[in-house]
């Protein structure tokens, strides 16, 4: 009776997390099981933080657990999965780079039988490649959404995240045949790459565990719309807020608040309150892309919160505040607009 008990909550937790319990969120990611543990993560049907968001971060997140107790993935089933956002594809990206980095063991790839479309934008990200898996022979013609290939970045190499950025917006306009006016998103960039190095991943961190960022794009043909996101795994900026300099000016009103207000209150303060010469506006400069496009959109997951600023063209930014049921382990950071042409003077690089 025992055993059939325990069977029925596996088969209960597999159908609804798509991984067997042994993975569960409850388990200490301190007591990591021997390396040739294994485990098999099935996807959702459609992996979108903005409408998925609860099942698309739960799921992931079992990646990340695997790498964590060092728990071998035979492989990740995409067979059930019909739509990957922008965003979620970075996601699974930074997850999965994450976990060949720790555990190092190959994954199984069964494409023949994934969606046609899935299997395009995988191969367009660098999925393939970052699993040492070949890429498939036959994949379908780009239709509507381009993904760009995901760029990782390195804490400890600082010098070059300007140049990854840089990159990568020439990706954007060589694939989406417009021009970017590149102080705006390369100001976001790296205030983004500048906050994961100082405080994102602090010094008591585990030596030897990754320390990386990633960053990535995609283009949306019948809207003309630029997507870039940037993500990393480090402390959420809800919880490196006490331990800033500009928590003093919030620390009467921090107790009241859920993460996507800390965020907000993060972005208003700014990190020039902290009197670092030469940081000019610290996480307002996310923004700078908003301002400069109408009907464009910043959002931010970390830990618990979201924070949406959206840019109508009606009464400047607005601003909107939310907390998750379930925990983002980092930052997520998208940016959605589209470019409008952009001046000689501003495309010089």
């Amino acid at each position: 009776m025992e055993r059939r008990c325990r069977s029925q909550r596996r088969r209960r937790h597999r159908n609804r997390f798509g991984v067997h319990l042994l993975l569960e969120n409850r388990f200490n990611p301190k007591q990591k099981a021997p390396v040739n543990r294994r485990c098999e993560i099935e996807l959702p049907e459609r992996l979108d933080l903005e409408e998925n968001y609860e099942v698309t971060v739960t799921h992931l997140s079992n990646v990340r657990n695997a790498a964590q107790r060092r728990v071998r993935l035979r492989y990740l089933n995409f067979d059930s999965v019909r739509y990957i956002s922008p965003s979620a594809a970075l996601l699974l990206a930074s997850e999965v780079d994450h976990w060949n980095e720790t555990v190092g063991l190959r994954v199984r790839s069964h494409d023949e039988s994934w969606d046609p479309n899935v299997r395009r934008l995988l191969c367009e990200m660098g999925f393939f490649e970052l699993l040492h898996l070949a890429r498939p022979a036959v994949v379908s013609e780009v239709i509507n959404t381009t993904f760009l290939p995901f760029v990782r970045g390195s804490v400890s190499n600082k010098q070059k995240g300007g140049q990854l950025a840089k990159e990568l917006r020439q990706t954007i306009e060589r694939v989406a045949g417009i021009e970017i006016r590149k102080h705006l998103l390369f100001d976001g960039l790296t205030e983004a790459i500048t906050n994961v190095s100082q405080h994102a991943y602090a010094k008591s961190r585990k030596k030897g565990s990754p320390r990386y960022w990633w960053m990535s794009g995609a283009f949306v043909k019948d809207t003309n719309t630029v997507i870039v996101g940037f993500c990393d795994h480090g402390l959420t900026i809800p919880g490196t807020l006490p331990a800033s300099k500009i928590f003093e000016k919030m620390r009467d009103q921090f107790a009241l608040w859920n993460d996507g207000q800390r965020i907000r209150a993060a972005m208003e303060y700014g990190r020039s309150s902290t009197r670092l010469p030469g940081r000019g506006q610290g996480l307002q400069n996310f923004l700078e892309v908003i301002n400069g496009h109408i009907n464009s959109q910043l959002r931010i997951y970390s830990n618990r919160g979201l924070l949406t600023v959206t840019n109508s063209g009606q009464n400047g930014l607005s601003f909107d505040s939310s907390v998750k049921e379930v925990t983002f382990r980092g930052t997520l950071i998208e940016w959605q607009f589209v470019p409008k042409k952009a001046t000689d003077e501003n495309l010089n690089s």
